[in-house]
C-alpha cells in the first residue's frame, strides 16, 4: 500500500494532465478506493491544491499557497538535482561556509558535495542535515527554533536569532516564483529566515527550476527585488527578456550549456 504523500503527488499527476476531472475518473486513474480517495482530497482541499464540486474536482492555480514539504521534494526531482549539480561544481568551493534555507531544491545538495572540502554550513533545513549527516566534509549547524509539522523546517524568532550571529561567504536559498522584478514566496516566516540569511551572508544565490518562472501570476510575499542575488542557478535557459534584463542589473543566470 502506496504512502499518502506518494498518493496525494500522483493525484496531483493527474490533474496536471486533467485540471478538471470527475471523482470517479480520478479513482479509476489512479486505482484509489474511494474511502481513501476521498480522505486524499480533503488533505488536498485543505492545502488549498484542489476544489470539490459536485462530484467533480478542479486543480486550482498553485500560487500563494506554501504546500507541505513531502509533496514538494517529490516533485520536479530531475530539475532539482540538475540545479544542485550546477551550484556544486560551479559556485560552491572548498573552505566556504554557507546559510541553506529550508527549501526541497537544497536538500538533494549534500550527495553533490562530497568533493569538496572544509564546508561549514548553517541551515535550518532538517531534510539537509539528515542527508548531510555522515558526510565528514560538511560541519553542519542547525539553528534553533520551532519545528513546524510538515515543513521540514525551523522557523521564529529562535532561528533568526541564530542565524544573526554568522557572517558566511553565502546564502543558498529558493523561491515560490519569480519574475523580472524579483522573487517570491506564500510564508512570512520562511520568508522572515530567508531575509535574515542574505543580511548576514556576504553573496546570495537564488535556485529556481523554470517552472517557477512567472509573469503575471507571482505569490504575494516578495522576498527581495533583482539585484538582491548575484546568481540565479535554474535548470533550462530562460527567455530571451528575462535573460536581457538580469543582464542589464548584474545578475548572472546560471543554467546547462550557459
Amino acid at each position: 500500500m502506496t504512502n499518502r504523500d506518494d498518493r496525494v503527488l500522483h493525484i496531483l499527476k493527474v490533474l496536471d494532465k486533467h485540471p478538471r476531472i470527475s471523482v470517479k475518473r480520478l479513482i479509476e486513474l489512479t486505482g484509489e478506493s474511494i474511502s481513501t480517495m476521498r480522505r486524499d482530497l480533503i488533505i488536498l482541499e485543505q492545502s488549498g491544491r484542489v476544489k470539490r464540486t459536485f462530484g467533480m474536482v478542479s486543480l486550482l492555480a498553485d500560487t500563494n499557497v506554501e504546500f507541505a514539504s513531502p509533496y514538494r521534494y517529490r516533485e520536479r526531482v530531475t530539475e532539482k538535482k540538475l540545479i544542485c549539480q550546477l551550484l556544486a561544481r560551479k559556485i560552491i568551493k572548498d573552505n566556504q561556509a554557507m546559510f541553506i534555507d529550508p527549501s526541497t531544491t537544497a536538500a538533494y545538495l549534500p550527495s553533490y558535495l562530497a568533493e569538496r572540502l572544509n564546508l561549514k554550513v548553517i541551515t535550518d533545513n532538517l531534510q539537509f542535515a539528515v542527508a548531510a549527516n555522515q558526510m565528514t566534509n560538511l560541519n553542519v549547524f542547525l539553528t534553533g527554533g520551532s519545528l513546524r509539522p510538515n515543513s521540514d523546517s525551523i522557523l521564529g524568532s529562535h532561528t533568526i536569532q541564530d542565524i544573526t550571529l554568522f557572517r558566511p561567504q553565502l546564502a543558498i536559498m529558493s523561491c515560490s516564483t519569480l519574475d523580472q522584478s524579483g522573487a517570491y514566496i506564500a510564508d512570512i516566516e520562511q520568508a522572515n529566515v530567508k531575509r535574515q540569511m542574505m543580511a548576514n551572508a556576504r553573496e546570495s544565490i537564488l535556485l529556481a527550476d523554470h517552472t517557477k518562472f512567472q509573469v503575471d501570476n507571482s505569490d504575494y510575499i516578495q522576498l527581495a527585488k533583482f539585484p538582491a542575488w548575484s546568481t540565479i542557478v535554474t535548470d533550462r535557459r530562460p527567455a530571451d527578456p528575462f535573460l536581457y534584463g538580469m543582464r542589464q542589473m548584474g545578475v548572472k543566470v546560471l543554467y546547462p550549456q550557459a
